[in-house]
């Protein structure tokens, strides 16, 4: 297998180092993924996100179409070549973008060399563990939160819900919204039972319900709608801000991530302003939020300079961890963390018209050698 792995890293470099003239046609390439992909049985799962992606983004074609056919072998070497997934491959137009436009993204193939160099992996447990986040930056969640782990936490959990009947649930280590729900436990039989519902699921934290303030509330009433803060800090204790958004729940939604159907919003950091259009994953614009109709560029956030202050103190908590994504609320206390991002996804902002963000990546790295003399 290693054999394999190894043989597909030696002939994507060369294929990337020197396209568009590699000499090997498309087709090849896609010939000699296909057959890579055959041999690790991975084949069946990319091909199914192809499909899924190609029906989401383009229904009217049919599968057996030379239009299909033609897109569906593009996507496939995207994939390979840039390291994109399926329905980002849509999400940043691939479709209408050259070599060097694909080459500037952040995909989830170069990404991570990244994250290795910046973030030190024992400091970065406090955030990639909900129940780490929390032990670490409690001072700043301005709301009340108890970690469970196991059978021992259940008089901790018995008092936090004597306060807070209802309550948000999320497990430690999921991301990206998955998992997360909200309970009401007289609808239990017992605290007995919904204990052992949720200690069941592993390790997890259950939150006292943020009641956010009205003006971020008027966006989106159903979801807590927050705002991403990517920072980088450097030897010195600078705070650089990378990229900012507002993140906004639709429909039914109790979450505003994006991959859950969200819509995001781009933040101008100095002023604390929505700056363009919203977006969702398959890049519709809003101009104003679809079930509110509260206008979205313009909108100013409140107490914008206090976001910032909370921020800096944040960074400076855990100095060891360079790049971070820092998710606030803005509650009737005033802003408050959410949670923090250790590998912060990069789709919004690649979404929101920053446009391919790997020379944010590099400037960093930039910053990283000079500090460390390795330039």
């Amino acid at each position: 297998m290693n054999m394999f792995l190894k043989f597909k890293t030696k002939l994507k470099q060369k294929i990337v180092k020197n396209a568009p003239y590699h000499g090997l046609s498309k087709k090849a390439v896609v010939i000699l993924y296909t057959l890579f992909l055959r041999i690790t049985g991975k084949l069946p799962d990319i091909k199914k996100n192809i499909n899924k992606a190609i029906k989401e983004s383009r229904p009217y074609l049919k599968r057996n179409s030379k239009k299909f056919k033609t897109l569906y072998e593009d996507v496939f070497y995207s994939c390979f070549i840039y390291g994109c997934l399926p329905k980002e491959y849509f999400s940043y137009e691939f479709n209408m973008l050259s070599h060097e436009g694909r080459s500037s993204f952040v995909t989830k193939d170069n990404k991570y060399t990244f994250y290795t160099l910046f973030n030190s992996p024992n400091y970065a447990e406090y955030l990639n563990k909900k129940t780490e986040t929390h032990r670490k930056f409690g001072e700043f969640y301005g709301r009340d939160v108890v970690a469970l782990i196991d059978d021992n936490d259940f008089s901790k959990f018995c008092d936090f819900v004597a306060k807070h009947p209802k309550f948000i649930y999320k497990p430690a280590e999921d991301h990206g919204g998955n998992g997360i729900k909200i309970y009401d436990s007289t609808q239990f039989c017992s605290i007995e039972d919904l204990f052992t519902v949720l200690i069941y699921k592993g390790p997890c934290v259950v939150e006292e319900l943020i009641k956010q303030g009205a003006k971020l509330a008027s966006i989106h009433e159903k979801s807590i709608n927050t705002v991403r803060f990517v920072t980088y800090r450097t030897e010195s204790g600078e705070v650089i801000p990378q990229w900012s958004f507002l993140r906004m729940g639709s429909g039914n939604s109790i979450t505003d991530n994006m991959s859950g159907g969200g819509i995001s919003a781009k933040i101008d950091i100095e002023a604390g302003i929505i700056c363009d259009y919203g977006r969702d994953y398959k890049r519709n614009k809003y101009l104003k939020h679809p079930d509110s109709g509260v206008q979205l560029i313009g909108f100013e956030l409140p107490e914008w300079d206090k976001a910032m202050e909370l921020v800096k103190k944040l960074v400076n908590t855990l100095p060891d961890v360079k790049f971070i994504g820092w998710d606030l609320a803005y509650s009737e206390k005033g802003w408050i963390l959410v949670e923090g991002n250790s590998k912060t996804q990069c789709v919004a902002p690649q979404v929101t018209s920053y446009g391919g963000m790997l020379y944010t990546y590099k400037n960093m790295r930039k910053i990283f050698n000079s500090e460390k003399g390795n330039e």
